[in-house]
């Protein structure tokens, strides 16, 4: 067993793409609404893509946000977007808005890794502590209970309640900062950059999740090898 040598010793994870993931992303959860409503809309996240392209904070060149504790300034520019999308798809426009606020928080379509639960079990066995970091919107940590994670961790950071996104190095202080008098030391994500190169820009260890190969990265090709690398990485 990894004897600690701090108070408490910090995984930061990724949430989206590393420990779950939806198929088609939030564009799929704005055509569920949006067939919901009417059955002539199944078949549309194509044409709704391009509509959100830009729309997120993480999108844009400045990784910084004026949205910090509002979750509808965080969310008004990507449903002005869908709103959109489905009236050029030819919705009505109360009907439009109306869909597009229920694509907020949607817990259908979303899957836990396989592996996660017990990947994190196991590492808070060894003594590690977990803690999310996330580029996600301001419900992450609703969706992150819903979805059964949230005990697993004490801190969840989402960037949509932060005001800030990955790689900006001023999230990763944020949340090192909060986790004092405890210590991150590993950034655990699937993006060579928001998490790859924003974590090491700030002194953390990285392990690249699904990837083949990375220059100055671990990798692991799924979360099950994580502990193994962190055992032989805490060993030398």
């Amino acid at each position: 067993m990894l004897s600690p040598q701090l108070s408490k010793r910090y995984l930061l994870w990724d949430f989206e793409g590393t420990l779950a993931a939806r198929k088609g992303r939030y564009t799929s959860a704005l055509e569920a609404a949006a067939i919901a409503a009417g059955p002539a809309f199944a078949g549309t996240a194509d044409f709704i893509r391009p509509f959100l392209s830009g729309a997120f904070p993480w999108h844009g060149a400045k990784l910084a946000h004026p949205w910090a504790g509002n979750a509808d300034g965080w969310w008004s520019p990507i449903l002005a977007a869908a709103e959109t999308a489905l009236l050029t798809l030819g919705m009505e426009p109360r009907l439009a808005v109306s869909v597009s606020k229920r694509s907020r928080v949607d817990l259908a379509g979303w899957q836990v890794d396989t592996d996660a639960v017990e990947v994190l079990e196991h590492l808070s066995a060894l003594g590690w502590h977990h803690a999310a970091l996330s580029n996600f919107a301001p419900e992450l940590p609703l969706l992150m209970e819903g979805l059964g994670l949230t005990g697993h961790f004490d801190k969840v950071f989402c960037s949509g309640r932060i005001g800030v996104e990955k790689p900006s190095p001023a999230f990763f202080r944020y949340a090192i900062a909060s986790l004092a008098p405890g210590r991150a030391l590993w950034m655990i994500g699937d993006n060579p950059d928001a998490d790859i190169a924003g974590g090491q820009a700030v002194g953390l260890s990285t392990i690249l999740v699904g990837r083949g190969s990375h220059e100055v990265s671990l990798v692991a090709e799924t979360l099950s090898e994580i502990p193994e690398i962190l055992l032989k990485e805490h060993r030398q």
